[in-house]
């Protein structure tokens, strides 16, 4: 308590020093230094501790490395995260002190994940997870709840009460009843204690702690206590008004620290010995702010610690002398029954994964196979669940985890983006998760069940993200998404499913990083996105019986984004057009052009064109998607006036070839499966 006290005091007098060289937001914990001390001590290294914005003294606590924390505040190279997080992000993988971020409620889902790791693996780890009162307005919490207390989860969700969420006093921001009823309602144990009284936060934590290592699932415990200084700062702020001058004084008088000093005295601890402590502790702080000030700042990595290490992949596709032919969506199924068997610890999540109609037959037999602790349903808490499987992950734990449209992924997107995309770029952690997703047109699906939103999760720096439209590539990069320790976004477009391909019996794995050459042509390039390079070739098939040479690439992949066979390609052809999925705006299509003209502005002999969805939402009526979603014969029309006069077709002789009897008003015939 003393060294979180002292470290405190060192930030606060240092803050605002000439030249400010802490250049960071300081969330001080000054007061409630028991609360995270009193649980601590009941934790062992290997168990996992998750902290909010607010999380010195939990850092500290677990036996987080001092000098680091200091040097991470001064934006050092031998900070906790290498001067990439400041205070409000904090991890320290050897005491268990798992991370620390700001977003209210981020941690609370990975905390669990982490517990239900240690559970499925048996190796007798828990999980604790601090927050404040404020969190209790966030949903993820209580989908945390819902599901530590579902599956019996060893987790402990530790409730700092301190009234104040910035400068809103609880009773402005939640009705009048008490927080530890809510955890009660999600059938959960419940522990009270005053925060700011040692002995019984010790106390408590003792009783929920062994509770958890014996196997009896999670236990919440609310904790009442009281942050001394400002929301954000180092100094008292009490002048605003926001809390009244009476309560501060009050808590003063109950600060844990002085409170834990006057009951070791009365234990005959002698004063002499808590000055020599204090002394100790002082000279041991001021040497990490001396180390801190003298250390190297951080070296600029140009982002190269945004993914860890990937497999080194083949060059190219793998070769095979069958012509065993697999739907794209056997292929999928079968991709995870060989991902299940190789690695026991792999576990597939989803809405309606054990459904009957197995998400397209993609799951078909897997849970008879596998069983229902691997291949399982999940509650309707997208945000919630992913966190939890990302906890899983962090765990050494993987998942492929089913949204059955991408549209779902809006109500995750705060674990996606805040946390999944950046966990290894702060703190060195892989996170080894699949979400496998489905985009693009339905049967009447409409504006929020058939979205194509690749662009933006594309533009989320630390997600991979790919969309094959091939059986073959289906398989080969499923397997590569699973044995890649980042977190992959796999999509899949409905249509995809009944498309018949070659697919090699054994298993293999295909680099997720590389654009496809699927067809060489002279005359004009066409760089195409998941269902649309279907079209592409049926737009080049017929435009070839003209003469008119199409070269189709197949992006494949949306992040990281490979522009070599485009460039090469444009660069022989001097025509560009590209195929999308999604919208036109700021589409994937822009991005692609853009390059290309950054690139190889000079080889082209005219502008590019793009070819996406027009910018409304998508319709449901036959008759309004009638001319909304692109196919081939869009494309042909869009690509003649790239071609010069003597070697453009006219039109009405290419219709007849490309439009297939109800081709725009019903499901693509490619496709055989279920709509």
């Amino acid at each position: 308590m003393m060294r979180i006290r002292l470290v405190e005091e060192g930030i606060a007098s240092r803050y605002q020093e000439e030249g400010q060289l802490m250049r960071c937001p300081v969330h001080l914990c000054t007061g409630q230094e028991a609360t995270a001390v009193g649980l601590c001590a009941h934790l062992r290294p290997e168990d996992g501790l998750f902290g909010a914005h607010r999380s010195h003294g939990h850092y500290l606590a677990k036996g987080g490395n001092l000098p680091a924390l200091v040097a991470e505040l001064y934006g050092k190279g031998s900070g906790c995260c290498q001067g990439r997080g400041g205070s409000m992000h904090l991890v320290d993988q050897a005491a268990g002190f798992l991370g620390a971020t700001p977003i209210v409620g981020d941690t609370v889902p990975l905390a669990v994940g982490v517990a239900w790791a240690g559970q499925r693996r048996g190796d007798g780890t828990i999980a604790a997870v601090f927050f404040g009162d404020g969190c209790f307005e966030e949903g993820v919490l209580h989908e945390s709840m819902n599901f530590a207390a579902l599956k019996n989860i060893p987790v402990l969700f530790v409730c700092e009460n301190n009234r104040c969420a910035v400068y809103t006093p609880m009773s402005e921001r939640q009705p009048d009843r008490p927080i530890h009823g809510i955890a009660q309602a999600h059938g959960i144990p419940v522990y009270q204690a005053d925060g700011n009284d040692l002995a019984a936060v010790w106390e408590v934590s003792r009783q929920a702690v062994a509770r958890a290592r014996e196997g009896k699932g999670p236990s919440f415990l609310e904790l009442a206590t009281y942050r001394m200084l400002e929301h954000c700062g180092p100094d008292n702020d009490d002048h605003l008004g926001y809390r009244p001058a009476t309560e501060w004084a009050t808590w003063q008088h109950r600060c844990p620290v002085r409170h834990t000093e006057s009951v070791l005295l009365q234990q005959q601890l002698s004063p002499s010995t808590l000055a020599e402590i204090r002394a100790e502790v002082f000279q041991e702080v001021e040497e990490a702010f001396r180390q801190a000030k003298a250390a190297p700042p951080p070296d600029d990595d140009g982002g190269t610690h945004l993914f860890a290490v990937s497999p080194q992949w083949p060059l190219e596709a793998p070769t095979s002398q069958t012509d065993r032919q697999l739907s794209y969506g056997q292929a999928v199924r079968e991709a995870m029954a060989q991902a299940l068997s190789q690695n026991p610890d792999l576990f597939i999540i989803g809405e309606g994964v054990p459904d009957p109609k197995a998400i397209f037959g993609t799951t078909q037999g897997l849970r008879q196979s596998f069983g229902s602790q691997r291949v399982m349903d999940m509650p309707l808490a997208e945000n919630g669940l992913t966190g939890i499987c990302i906890g899983a992950a962090l765990h050494g734990v993987p998942s492929i985890m089913v949204h059955q449209r991408i549209d779902f992924l809006y109500l995750a997107m705060d674990q996606l983006a805040n946390v999944a995309a950046k966990w290894h770029y702060l703190f060195h952690r892989p996170v080894p998760l699949v979400i496998r997703t489905f985009i693009g047109r339905g049967w009447g699906q409409g504006p929020q069940h058939a979205q194509s939103l690749q662009a933006l999760f594309g533009h989320i720096p630390g997600l991979k993200m790919v969309m094959p439209a091939m059986a073959q590539d289906a398989k080969g990069m499923l397997l590569a998404a699973v044995a890649d320790p980042n977190p992959v976004i796999f999509l899949e477009h409905r249509w995809l499913h009944g498309v018949i391909g070659t697919v090699p019996e054994a298993p293999y794995q295909t680099a997720l990083d590389r654009a496809r050459r699927l067809r060489t042509g002279q005359h004009v390039t066409i760089a195409a996105f998941s269902f649309m390079v279907v079209e592409a070739l049926r737009a080049a098939t017929v435009l070839a019986q003209h003469g008119v040479e199409v070269e189709v690439i197949d992006m494949r992949v949306v992040q990281p984004l490979d522009m070599e066979p485009v460039l090469e390609s444009v660069r022989k052809t001097g025509c560009l057009l590209v195929a999308d999925t999604g919208w036109t705006t700021c589409g994937m299509g822009a991005e692609v052009v853009a390059r290309v003209v950054e690139r190889a502005f000079a080889d082209l002999k005219m502008a590019p064109v793009r070819v996406g969805l027009p910018d409304y939402p998508t319709p449901t009526a036959p008759a309004l998607t009638h001319n909304y979603y692109p196919d081939a014969e869009t494309i042909t029309q869009r690509l003649l006036p790239l071609l010069q006069p003597s070697l453009r077709p006219p039109l009405e002789l290419l219709i007849p070839l490309l439009r297939l009897p109800g081709q725009r008003d019903v499901p693509n015939p490619h496709f055989t499966g279920p709509f």
